[in-house]
């Protein structure tokens, strides 16, 4: 990988060879200007260079006159990619025209150092400290400081007279640095000379400590993690200001060494407090002396300002805060004296002068409690907000001011009542009266005027008349005005109450793209990177759409480095545009394993009979995944994945057959094959095509599945994305546990069943964060519908509707409330079966038909109504629009309700903790739906800011009624908790 000020330093060098060519060329050349060109090849390193990005970045095309302004470009572009030493063409004639070919030597950059011989230490640690100095690439001229970084760090590591032999190896671009070394022996410890402890005994505990004795190996860079360790063990022991540091010095050519210790350990720091106690203080924030690791002054005087702050925040206005050193022997004891004044308390607030803005306007912005602790920083900051709020009205030169007054004295444990009048002056209002432009060329006038967000006849609002500068400069330099300049001036009338503003523009020379150049890509073709770049030749070479460049371009996921810069070749209005991509590997591959563990509804047999159970499985998963990305030359991948859990099925409901059944095993896997193709044939429309497997355990019945999906994907807006597919593919259930008295007949009739669907969703995401929001929200719309005519063998239809709110509550950045809401309903069309061919009637209707079990809603678990387990949400079959049969697995229904809502708590930036609230059912049929049937679930759980994501543990308590589905192994009540594992935000 190349650094861009590698580049930056070998650019000058690359510029004199380019140069100094050109004239050569000149004199060569100039007798084939004119004739036609018949060939053009690339040379590097003597050998025939086969780079694509090469050939489009020369403009002498083969089959077109040769001209000099041509080859001067070609040079020219070639050189800007920053890839080459230097360049030059030669010029051959041919009977038929002329030949060209463009010699292009490698920079000479040493991409790898291998080191051989007798390293003395490891050879992981001498690749450190060559990456640390020089990078992961650098330039040969490099090689003699870096010999000298290698000798010192040798040294640092007790060997004083390494042999050093540097050699390097190049293959074209790629070199690599052989680096033949024998440290020599390591030096070894003579004397240790100890200065700033005069103890001797000090002095033995020093030197056990640091296990320094003669005769042992010198290594400086372990001797001074010891020193780092002791220094960290005092300054736990109250030595605040203790400072360890080592010398050497050389003796008998560095065989042997003095290591000259300097320690000072300094006085052992005590912290106490004297006088008033200071309430709700954490002295370890307060007093900063153990942090900062010294006792000055200035840090003293800080922390007694920090304590006296505190406790005016508090409410003790007089607050005052002293500090006193007291020294004896190696004790230094610092008292912070804290006189705390009397507690002051707001009884009253007043505003006086307020003729245009009301007084209830006014007293939210000062953001205090009457009765509350009187904190003069907080009533200042309620007038700024005052003072803001007459500025957006056009009071520019209004001011506010507090005026407190003592309505009643404290006697010790009464506070001090304080009533606050604030004295409003307003001064005069002032209205814009024109906007003008001057200096303008590029754009009439009604076009800036719809740039600036002021109007005559607006408020003058200063913040408002800045950011409309910036506006029209921003719209400058998105047209390629570099050295746009915009300023404003202000003409106020006589009384202040008018305002003239001139916006005055220099709008210098406009910018625009001669090339668009691609280097550094191999396998992606050069225009599957353009068709990312909105721009291109002739276009003003904006701000704007080079920032929108490098956002899609990352957006594709197949560079791992984008690097975007201009380059200027003599005319001042005209710049190639120079995108360098390094791509990342074409092959990926992943693999992983671990332990799920989750409380599933299961079928257990026994002697007594059988019935459902809720328990708590740990199921080993694993999954393998290996893709190709850059198909074909464009941002095309193809993904396979697979993944399988050993757990075990439900059991059969005969005990005897479920004595002689093994139900532990591979039983849910999944086998996916993906292609993915962003912006398909340049229409916006990103393609996704799958073909699936899928194998899975769902309560009450085992659900295989298999077919294909086309999905097509828009990003409308930044924040508006529209999906758009098909789905082709076979559902088919067994091991069902559901009683055939509650089941629908059309499970009966296709238990295993077609279905060909059609779909379209629209999202609307306003987060801050997809993984972790604290403001934003989401709101979406998903349909679908399965047609007879199209190949399925039911046809319904389904949509959900859902929204998602997040909000950082006022004033407390680390409470988060979320709340959400899912509508879902369905639909299964008129179906018809065929009777006997002695049944008069040709078909016969299904009467009141259900959509497949597979197709239904079901709602319970970490996602949903967290009071109840995975599916398990619903009430009793024979109540109406139950979902949940006599044996207690879930149907399924064809109307869902999930209303959430938490209160996401911050703890530390890693882990937090959370309060919910759900409610939900899940219905038969759409008619059946009563939002006086919702079941309710709260409860609370510990989250971890995890790398993978938030990882949670949940507690839900079910609310309201519970039902006779039994407990575990108990019958009766269902359970009232419900515990959670999971990965990931529920909502």
């Amino acid at each position: 990988m190349r650094s861009d000020a590698r580049r930056a330093g070998l650019a000058p060098a690359a510029c004199v060879a380019m140069l100094a060519a050109t004239g050569p060329v000149s004199a060569q050349i100039d007798g084939l200007i004119g004739r036609r060109v018949v060939a053009v090849d690339f040379v590097s390193d003597g050998r025939p260079a086969d780079d694509p990005a090469a050939a489009e970045l020369v403009e002498t095309r083969i089959g077109e006159p040769l001209a000099m302004r041509q080859v001067r470009e070609s040079l020219t572009h070639l050189y800007s990619t920053g890839r080459y030493g230097g360049v030059r063409v030669e010029a051959t004639p041919r009977p038929a025209g002329v030949a060209l070919r463009y010699v292009l030597p490698p920079l000479a950059l040493i991409e790898r150092v291998r080191f051989r011989g007798q390293l003395g230490v490891p050879a992981d640690d001498l690749e450190l400290a060559v990456r640390q100095a020089f990078g992961a690439v650098f330039g040969v001229e490099a090689i003699d400081p870096l010999v000298g970084t290698l000798r010192r760090y040798l040294r640092r590591r007790g060997f004083f007279r390494p042999r050093i032999e540097p050699d390097v190896a190049r293959d074209g671009a790629q070199g690599e640095l052989r680096i033949d070394l024998d440290a020599g022996p390591r030096a070894v410890i003579e004397r240790v000379p100890i200065s700033g402890v005069s103890s001797p005994a000090l002095n033995r505990r020093l030197l056990d400590r640091l296990q320094l004795r003669r005769g042992l190996p010198y290594d400086g860079a372990e001797l001074d993690r010891r020193l780092s360790e002791y220094e960290a063990e005092l300054r736990a022991e109250g030595f605040y200001e203790a400072r360890l540091s080592h010398d050497v010095e050389e003796r008998d050519g560095g065989r042997t060494v003095n290591v000259l210790l300097s320690v000072r350990r300094g006085p052992r720091v005590t912290v106490a407090f004297a006088g008033d106690a200071v309430p709700g203080g954490n002295v370890a924030e307060l007093v900063t002396i153990e942090r900062e690791a010294t006792v000055n002054e200035d840090l003293l005087e800080d922390d007694g300002r920090r304590i006296a702050e505190h406790l005016r925040q508090l409410g003790y206005r007089d607050a005052a805060v002293t500090h006193a050193r007291s020294l004896a022997g190696d004790d230094l004891s610092v008292v912070f004296t804290v006189a705390r004044g009397p507690l002051y308390r707001l009884a009253d607030l007043a505003f006086r002068g307020n003729e245009a803005v009301p007084t209830p306007t006014l007293e939210p912005l000062v953001g205090v409690d009457l009765g509350g602790p009187l904190v003069v920083a907080d009533i200042e900051r309620g007038l700024d907000a005052i003072v803001e709020h007459y500025h957006r009205l056009g009071f520019a030169t209004a001011d506010a001011v507090p005026v407190l007054m003592t309505v009643a004295e404290g006697d010790g444990a009464a506070p001090v009542e304080v009533a606050c009048r604030v004295e409003i002056d307003e001064g005069e209002r002032t209205s814009i009266r024109s906007i003008a432009f001057d200096g303008i060329t590029a754009w009439d006038r009604a076009a800036l005027e719809s740039t600036v967000g002021a109007s005559v006849g607006s408020p003058y609002y200063g913040p408002q008349v800045e950011a409309d500068r910036l506006a029209v400069l921003t719209r400058y330099l998105n047209e390629g005005y570099e050295q746009a300049l915009v300023t404003v001036e202000r003409r106020f009338s006589d009384d202040l109450r008018q305002v003239d503003l001139v916006f005055r523009v220099r709008e210098g020379r406009q910018v625009r793209v001669d090339h668009v150049l691609v280097v550094g890509n191999r396998r992606v073709t050069a225009e599957a990177v353009r068709r990312e770049i909105p721009l291109a030749p002739g276009m003003p070479l904006g701000l704007d759409e080079i920032a929108e460049t490098r956002r899609r371009l990352n957006a594709l996921g197949i560079f791992r480095r984008i690097d975007i810069r201009e380059f200027s070749h003599g005319a001042l209005d005209r710049r190639d545009l120079i995108i360098e991509v390094e791509e990342a590997p074409a092959t990926r591959v992943a693999y992983g394993g671990g332990l799920e563990g989750s409380q599933r509804l299961r079928r257990r047999t026994g002697a007594a009979g059988s019935r459902a159970v809720e328990d708590i499985e740990l199921a080993p998963r694993g999954f393998f995944e290996i893709g190709r990305r850059n198909l074909f030359g464009g941002n095309r991948s193809l993904d396979f994945f697979t993944r399988a859990s050993f757990r075990r099925k439900n059991d059969p409901a005969d005990p005897e057959l479920a004595q002689r059944t093994t139900t532990l095993g591979f039983n849910e896997y999944r086998v996916l094959g993906t292609y993915r193709e962003p912006r398909t044939f340049g229409l916006g429309w990103d393609v996704l095509v799958q073909g699936f497997v899928e194998q899975a355990i769902r309560p009450g019945f085992d659900l295989s599945s298999r077919g294909g999906i086309a999905q097509f994907t828009r990003q409308v807006s930044p924040v508006l994305r529209t999906t758009a597919g098909y789905r082709f593919g076979m559902n088919d259930t067994s091991n069902e546990q559901l009683s055939r008295e509650d089941g629908d007949i059309v499970d009966r009739l296709f238990p295993d069943v077609r279905l060909s669907t059609f779909s379209f969703g629209q999202v609307l995401d306003t987060r801050d964060n997809p993984f972790d929001p604290s403001r934003g929200g989401t709101l979406g719309i998903d349909a679908e519908v399965a047609l007879r005519a199209a190949g399925s063998q039911v046809g319904f239809a389904k949509t959900v509707l859902q929204g998602f709110l997040y909000r950082t509550v006022a004033g407390m950045s680390r409470l988060v409330f979320a709340g959400g809401a899912r509508l879902g309903l369905a639909w299964k069309f008129p179906h018809y079966v065929a009777g006997s061919r002695d049944d008069p009637l040709a078909e016969l209707p299904l009467i009141d038909p259900g959509l497949p079990i597979s197709e239904r809603f079901f709602a319970g678990g970490d996602t949903s109504v967290r009071g109840f387990a995975f599916d398990r949400l619903g009430q009793p079959f024979d109540r109406k629009g139950g979902t949940i049969d006599r044996t207690g697995f879930p149907l399924g229904g064809h109307a869902m309700v999930v209303l959430n809502s938490e209160l996401r708590i911050r703890l530390t930036p890693s882990v937090g903790i959370v309060t919910f609230l759900d409610a939900g059912n899940v219905y038969h049929r759409v008619q059946h739906m009563d939002l006086q049937h919702l079941r309710g679930g709260a409860g609370f759980g510990l989250r971890y800011a995890s790398p993978i994501g938030p990882i949670r543990v949940e507690l839900g308590f079910k609310l309201g009624e519970r039902y006779e589905y039994g407990c575990g192994d108990r019958e009766g009540l269902e359970c009232l908790t419900q515990l959670h594992f999971s990965i990931g935000q529920a909502f």
